[in-house]
């Protein structure tokens, strides 16, 4: 999954849709647009059917997701014998970003970064999000419209789950985590690209890339991230100098260390020692 990406992923919801018999019966079998306006999360639950868009068409059944994005044709055609029957997310995003105390970000027309698969044995759990979605949006309660974005993200966390061993398979996903651990046991030690390739048993060009795709980020960024974290609490905790700080969390160049903090948090070492 691209970390990096649902950190920064912040969206809007317009509106959860049931589509079902009724509306096939009004629309003769079939919704059309010659572009589409919002992106669209959708998974099928029963009946049958064909997705156009795009310029590629693709089955419909139970137990398919599907995502469409803003500008394209659209045609949805359901089967008479066995009406189509699925719910959507329609929403809009941004990604936002914070660097120092300014934030920065603009609307959104690509893809989310998930490979959407069938739910197979997963397709009860996928289906309670969804009507879980639509019954709150349905509902209109005091803050519904929260309430549902907190569903979309469990739902976005339920999907990654399906489709996570299906890039460079389970043991990518494993020798990232090797990493990882090995970042957290020595991150007050000197580690480079080459050590953290080495954990994970793999040689350093591949580690890059295997590391991004299953974080979305680099993993030198994210391995500062783990040290900034935990200067984070020794200036909260302790009387430290900043200098020693800096250095118990693996930072040998302290200038560095408080550019790189100000960079993250928008203020300096100091400045967020006496903020908390």
């Amino acid at each position: 999954m691209d970390y990096a990406f649902f950190e920064s992923f912040l969206p809007r919801i317009s509106e959860v849709t049931n589509r079902g018999l009724p509306r096939w019966e009004r629309s003769n079998y079939q919704i059309v647009r010659d572009r589409t306006a919002l992106h669209s999360l959708g998974y099928v639950y029963s009946g049958e059917g064909v997705l156009e868009y795009a310029g590629k068409s693709r089955q419909l059944a139970a137990g398919e997701l599907f995502q469409l994005c803003p500008g394209h044709a659209m045609k949805i055609v359901s089967s008479r014998e066995h009406p189509l029957a699925f719910y959507s997310y329609l929403f809009r995003y941004r990604v936002v970003n914070w660097e120092q105390n300014a934030i920065s970000g603009e609307e959104t027309g690509g893809p989310l970064p998930l490979e959407l698969l069938h739910a197979g044995g997963q397709m009860q759990a996928v289906e309670e999000h969804f009507r879980k979605a639509y019954e709150l949006w349905s509902a209109k309660d005091t803050g519904y419209d929260w309430h549902v974005k907190l569903q979309f993200l469990q739902t976005l966390k339920l999907l990654e789950s399906l489709g996570r061993f299906s890039v460079h398979g389970s043991s990518g996903k494993e020798a990232v985590q090797r990493a990882i651990e090995r970042m957290k046991t020595d991150y007050m030690r000197p580690l480079s690209r080459n050590d953290l390739a080495e954990a994970a048993a793999v040689s350093p060009g591949y580690f890059s890339a295997l590391f991004k795709t299953h974080t979305g980020g680099n993993p030198i960024r994210y391995l500062n991230k783990i040290r900034l974290d935990h200067a984070k609490q020794l200036l909260r905790d302790t009387d430290a100098p900043i200098k020693e700080i800096a250095e118990q969390c693996g930072f040998e160049d302290s200038f560095y260390f408080s550019r790189l903090f100000q960079r993250e948090t928008g203020m300096s070492p100091r400045a967020y020692r006496s903020s908390i």
